[in-house]
């Protein structure tokens, strides 16, 4: 490292290696992306968790020469998906905290955008998440919009911030978000539950401290894709993860659905296909999708949505037959 560096970096970008470990892309590539970030490499400090293996890895890749501030490559063997993001917040210079993982693609304009939203006056700035196919990082296909909105454009909320005339953001992705080093310090991840329903917790404890949460639509990542991934790897664990949020947290939305017993999967399926038609028109807005394309691709939408959301109606039957095998199933994932 530089001896004429600054004395502190403006933003500690912590990401982990679970994701690597199970095939689904790799920290080197996220590595890369985040050199080639409009922002200076000179006030960004890499933190990088993971197993032994991993560590010596990366030590060998980044241990001589970087351009970032510093990179720190934590062994933290054995710890879950979850815990290593808490655990690599520990290590962080910044007053910025910017979270991603190991099969994420950060545009060029992830870092700058992020910082912007919490110099900006948010607490917890939020971003937007596409799908790669596997051979590439192009996210702009038909399918891949389609999906990316399914799945990730809840985050993008109908109220609008009347200080910034754009969407509230209503929650984030474990993979695209920042905030203050001392918002982390009052509201970290709840690990109770493995690695699951930690976003969405962690959403609720923000807004019961009072954070504020600004939506950026330039703060973007590209995650790897695949049609069974899609499907089960996330769609059918989000059946099991929707059922167990109507039980743990009294403030996730239509708490009236959990009351139809035996149907409650069937409602929710449905109800979450009607939500995904008015959330693709608010997320291809925020992507700059042409007007025409937007009504072009809704038959699209709508049949993808309804894939997805039978996936996490079965994901939900499940739950409800076996809640101890899913549990172990899904925090596998």
């Amino acid at each position: 490292m530089s001896a004429s560096r600054i004395e502190k970096p403006v933003v500690s970008v912590i990401v982990e290696g679970y994701n690597e470990s199970r095939d689904l892309g790799k920290a080197v590539n996220t590595i890369e992306a985040l050199q080639r970030q409009d922002f200076p490499t000179d006030q960004v400090e890499i933190i990088l968790m993971g197993s032994a293996d991993q560590v010596k890895e990366w030590r060998a890749i980044y241990g001589q020469h970087t351009p970032f501030w510093g990179v720190q490559a934590v062994e933290a063997e054995g710890l879950s998906y979850l815990h290593l993001k808490n655990r690599g917040a520990e290590f962080a210079s910044a007053e910025i905290l910017a979270f991603t993982d190991s099969d994420v693609y950060p545009h060029r304009t992830w870092l700058s955008s992020l910082v912007e939203g919490i110099r900006g006056g948010g607490d917890v700035s939020i971003g937007l998440s596409l799908f790669k196919r596997a051979t590439d990082w192009e996210w702009n296909r038909a399918t891949r919009l389609a999906a990316a909105s399914i799945t990730w454009g809840w985050v993008v909320g109908n109220a609008v911030d009347p200080q910034r005339n754009l969407p509230m953001p209503v929650g984030f992705m474990d993979h695209n978000f920042g905030l203050r080093a001392e918002t982390f310090r009052r509201h970290r991840y709840n690990t109770k539950f493995g690695r699951l329903c930690g976003a969405p917790l962690l959403t609720q404890s923000f807004l019961d401290g009072g954070e504020r949460l600004v939506l950026q639509p330039h703060q973007r990542v590209t995650h790897y894709f695949s049609w069974f991934y899609w499907l089960k790897g996330l769609h059918f664990r989000y059946g099991y993860e929707v059922f167990m949020l109507r039980r743990l947290n009294k403030h996730y939305p239509n708490q009236w659905i959990a009351h139809m017993t035996i149907f409650e999967p069937v409602m929710t399926m449905i109800w979450h296909i009607l939500l995904d038609i008015p959330r693709w028109f608010r997320v291809s807005r925020l992507l700059e999708v042409h007007p025409v394309r937007r009504v072009v691709l809704l038959p699209l939408v709508v049949g993808m949505s309804c894939l997805a959301r039978t996936m996490e109606m079965a994901g939900m039957y499940c739950t409800m037959v076996s809640p101890e095998a899913m549990r172990r199933w899904a925090e596998s994932v």
